[in-house]
């Protein structure tokens, strides 16, 4: 048999070439379902994550919201939906949701007696407060400027009352104590430079942190 009619015939011997497509497309396919598994398990890790830095939320709570990146926005969400003073001001940061009130929407000057206003203002805020299993750290502050007063001989008395009242406030309004911990800053943490009557009135303030964990 002449040599190129063997070579014919061995070429005529293996026509399923779809198999090579058959094979490049499993591939791909498989490659395809591993790159959306990774997705997942990413997504997996950032939930356990963002559910393990808060405690379960009871029943009922307004606390759990739905299409949020995380807790602490859904929590930071609820606070600002909340009637409270124009001048109650809320972030968030590395120690949590921190709602930040002005001296003067809950104290007279050099005082650290609650005002009725500012009663109508923590009461709002208590009883969402309430609803929350989270620790809260309050945080007293001043700004720059001496004060020398028979009840508060430096700004440390006053930033550490100021703090103490907001947290008794609490306490009598459901919110348990063990819950709290209230630390007087001073005017060692301003949030601005004390360098004009503005920034210092943002200075005074009393900060509460609710805590991820």
């Amino acid at each position: 048999m002449p040599v190129f009619e063997e070579e014919e015939k061995k070429c005529e011997e293996f026509t399923d070439f779809w198999i090579y497509s058959y094979g490049d497309m499993v591939t791909l396919l498989l490659t395809f379902f591993i790159l959306l598994f990774s997705f997942c398990k990413v997504d997996v890790e950032k939930f356990k994550s963002v559910a393990e830095s808060f405690k379960p939320t009871p029943p009922g709570t307004p606390f759990f919201l739905e299409g949020k990146e995380s807790v602490l926005e859904g929590v930071a969400a609820a606070v600002e939906t909340t009637e409270l003073s124009d001048e109650v001001y809320v972030t968030i940061d590395e120690r949590g949701v921190v709602v930040a009130f002005k001296d003067s929407a809950l104290f007279e000057p050099a005082s650290a007696r609650i005002l009725p206003r500012g009663q109508k203002t923590l009461d709002r805020f208590a009883r969402l407060l309430y609803g929350l299993p989270n620790d809260v750290t309050i945080e007293g502050h001043t700004d720059d400027q001496p004060i020398k007063t028979a009840q508060f001989p430096s700004n440390w008395e006053l930033s550490a009352a100021r703090a103490g009242s907001v947290a008794r406030f609490f306490e009598d309004n459901g919110v348990k104590g063990q819950r709290m911990e209230v630390i007087g800053r001073g005017p060692y943490n301003p949030r601005f430079a004390n360098d004009t009557p503005a920034k210092r009135s943002l200075n005074r303030r009393v900060e509460v942190i609710i805590k991820p964990d």
